[in-house]
């Protein structure tokens, strides 16, 4: 059995996705077959192109609520040209099941977990038996256009049970773009912007939602990483790589048994102490990620539900400093009930941490999310397209008190902000980067100039 396998990434960078991944090294641990058509840009005539290159049985899209518009028009042009079954999957499906109902092009829509859904569904297939009633996924019947809607399964406990994903379905190119691996699913925090919360929900009574690969196929997985790709650096992508310390420190032992490539990786400011950073830096740690997002206490602890104090963030910053590793944090702008003042107490913040590298991102209002729940009962988002292909182009968001034009000028402008009295040259650098290079000036920057000069 073939099977395509759509994965949009139009406008951004092309890097891997650990799902995806994950489910090819489960079809063909299976023996089936699977290509993966991942593009950056809207091309019909490419997609038709590879899918003529071989009969396939089935197609699987996989996207996020920012892809899913270029999905929907990939699958509408192979439509036209065959009638295999297109099921789809991914966080957008997940936390909007009714597109089912609104698309009559797809045939099924895997929900949440796919890993023993979808092998179950190509064995079906495989063997000709009806598969309508497979856990986690949801069907119209072609005989007679039913709908058909089955529960949730058990989550996967045993992560060890799965196969390796396979990242070689992705080039070469987009593996080293950003060569990356993760070792757990779920996270213990309850973060309102982020999809675990309301992943949680659905698994609830399902299992344990945070689960873990053992060390030991952690790093069977990592040195069969590094002989294949031979990275310069790897980023462990786990929301938290701090979740458990005694897996975190049994871990790095054996790290260091198979390489001194450099790693990155993300935490909490919770989690940081000085054992924590001085074991990361023995291991080769380069680079430890910390969400700031807000630097508005109030905000981020009422809106986000994030309860770290601005003294705990400052003062994990200032251990991971003085361990050798370099820091870098994430921030927003736009969050619903958000001002330009808050936004310039994030400014503020990322000042007094001085972090190494920093990434500002647009808050998106993703359905299913507490906070975009939250965002749309107040009337904040728009209804003129909705639609934002990532969240580092624009706000959808109609706040009075913080308009759109401004919330895309403070993100433009957000470097430039935190480091123009430390570094007036990097300054300007970032100026140029976030706006002229990307031709995005907007006509309203004058008057956010003003306001960034007017700030002490």
């Amino acid at each position: 059995m073939n099977i395509f396998f759509i994965f949009p990434s139009i406008k951004l960078d092309l890097t891997v996705n650990h799902g995806i991944a994950s489910l090819c090294g489960i079809i063909k641990e299976k023996g089936y077959a699977v290509d993966l058509y991942h593009p950056d840009k809207i091309n019909n005539s490419e997609l038709i192109m590879e899918f003529r290159k071989k009969k396939y049985d089935l197609c699987f899209v996989s996207s996020v609520t920012n892809q899913w518009p270029y999905a929907l028009e990939f699958i509408k042009s192979l439509r036209s040209i065959s009638d295999l079954p297109v099921i789809a999957g991914g966080h957008h499906v997940t936390h909007y099941p009714n597109i089912l109902e609104e698309h009559d092009d797809l045939d099924g829509i895997c929900i949440g977990e796919g890993d023993i859904a979808l092998g179950e569904l190509l064995d079906k297939l495989e063997k000709g038996e009806d598969y309508h009633h497979i856990n986690n996924m949801w069907f119209r019947r072609r005989k007679d256009g039913k709908l058909i809607k089955n529960e949730i399964g058990d989550l996967i406990e045993d992560l060890d049970k799965l196969p390796l994903p396979d990242y070689s379905v992705f080039s070469r190119e987009s593996v080293l773009n950003y060569p990356a691996l993760m070792f757990s699913r779920g996270c213990p925090y309850s973060c309102t912007y982020c999809c675990n919360n309301s992943l949680k929900k659905l698994y609830k009574g399902k299992g344990k939602y945070m689960r873990m690969k053992s060390v030991a196929t952690a790093v069977r997985e990592t040195a069969a990483f590094i002989k294949t790709y031979d990275p310069p650096m790897l980023n462990f992508d786990d929301d938290t790589f701090i979740k458990n310390r005694e897996w975190l420190y049994s871990f790095l032992d054996e790290y260091r048994k198979i390489t001194t490539i450099p790693f990155n990786c993300n935490t909490r400011p919770e989690t940081v102490d000085e054992d924590l950073c001085k074991r990361l830096a023995s291991a080769n740690c380069n680079i430890i990620s910390i969400g700031v997002e807000s630097g508005n206490e109030e905000l981020r602890k009422k809106i986000l539900k994030r309860h770290m104090s601005n003294a705990m963030i400052e003062r994990s910053f200032e251990l991971i400093k003085n361990s050798g590793i370099k820091t870098s944090s994430f921030n927003m702008v736009g969050i619903p009930d958000e001002t330009y003042e808050d936004y310039m107490d994030t400014v503020k913040l990322n000042r007094r941490i001085d972090p190494d590298f920093m990434q500002i991102s647009i808050f998106y209002p993703y359905k299913g999310t507490e906070l975009g729940d939250y965002a749309r009962a107040q009337g904040y988002v728009r209804s003129d397209g909705n639609f934002s292909h990532s969240y580092f182009s624009r706000s959808i968001l109609s706040m009075e008190r913080f308009p759109e034009w401004k919330i895309k000028c403070a993100y433009l402008f957000f470097h430039f902000n935190v480091i123009r009295r430390r570094s007036p040259g990097k300054a300007v650098y970032y100026l140029l980067r976030y706006n002229v290079l990307k031709n995005a000036f907007l006509k309203k920057s004058i008057k956010t100039i003003m306001n960034i000069f007017a700030q002490k």
